[in-house]
């Protein structure tokens, strides 16, 4: 199932947060770090985590951290939780905390840039995801991210070049997503490069998931499905969200920019905000409508 952007670090290994977890297609390893070694306050946190009672883990993160303001794993769950209520001003200032104490922590980089993502503060974002590939380059969704935040800069060339880098490197990963393939489609259109369009659609059509999402996003692409199709294979908000994103960017390459403000528009009132196409929907939309007022 699709990862979705706001909640991935929640996926943590709880208890001790060493090992692996896997969130959407990306297997991640934390090596046994010193700094980790956790309080009993903090173990009952992540137990209650664990648990799904996310409301008293945040109390005793907050318990924790009165204790010692510095604590990485209490931080850490407090940022996670709060990233989950979607409170991601503060879950942006505890990444930022994170960060500033601990500026080689690549997951807590990108945390902050997924705070920032949400807030639409793209700038932040970027230097976020650009520090978090720097301190783990092998990691195919911190590239992704990237991309998604260069497609919301309006700066194509640049999410191409992420969005390759996200498909590399989640090969090295043995992983795969069909996503960074979809950025990068959608910015070769946007730049009017169709040659590496329909290449990199091809390319998505010889790899895409076997009956599963987001295989009919890849089939109204290619022209298999029409949009009804399409829609009709969603089973859940965000699968929705998403159709309708791609149908309003498939509209707009071909110049049928109020077709496409229908889907956009859509997407910015009534979309999950849980998924990467929401806020570039948003984005894509606010900037559509700013440009027919600007004489």
């Amino acid at each position: 199932m699709r990862l979705l952007k706001r909640i991935q670090l929640l996926l943590l290994v709880a208890t001790g947060m060493i090992g692996g977890f896997t969130f959407g297609h990306a297997q991640v390893s934390f090596v046994q770090d010193p700094v980790l070694m956790q309080s009993p306050l903090v173990s009952e946190a992540y137990t209650l985590l664990e648990s799904g009672d996310s409301s008293r883990a945040l109390d005793h993160f907050k318990q924790a951290l009165t204790e010692n303001e510095s604590d990485l794993s209490a931080l850490l769950g407090q940022a996670m939780i709060l990233a989950d209520l979607q409170r991601h001003p503060e879950a942006f200032a505890t990444y930022d905390i994170i960060v500033k104490n601990y500026p080689r922590h690549a997951f807590a980089w990108n945390g902050r840039g997924l705070a920032a993502f949400n807030m639409e503060d793209f700038d932040a974002a970027l230097s976020s995801f650009e520090q978090a590939t720097a301190e783990q380059p092998v990691n195919g969704f911190f590239y992704e991210s990237l991309a998604w935040t260069h497609m919301c800069r309006g700066e194509f060339p640049d999410a191409v070049r992420s969005a390759k880098q996200a498909t590399l490197m989640y090969n090295k990963s043995s992983e795969s997503s069909t996503y960074p393939l979809l950025i990068a489609y959608f910015a070769y259109l946007e730049t009017g490069d169709l040659a590496n369009a329909q290449t990199t659609l091809k390319y998505a059509a010889q790899n895409k998931p076997v009956n599963r999402w987001p295989a009919p996003v890849i089939d109204y692409l290619t022209g298999t499905i029409g949009p009804s199709a399409l829609i009709s294979y969603v089973t859940d908000t965000a699968q929705e969200t998403e159709a309708h994103t791609y149908i309003g960017l498939k509209l707009r390459a071909t110049g049928l920019d109020q077709d496409s403000k229908i889907h956009l528009d859509w997407v910015s009132r009534h979309g999950d905000t849980r998924v990467f196409e929401y806020t570039l929907a948003r984005t894509l939309n606010l900037q559509d409508s700013v440009a027919l007022i600007v004489p």
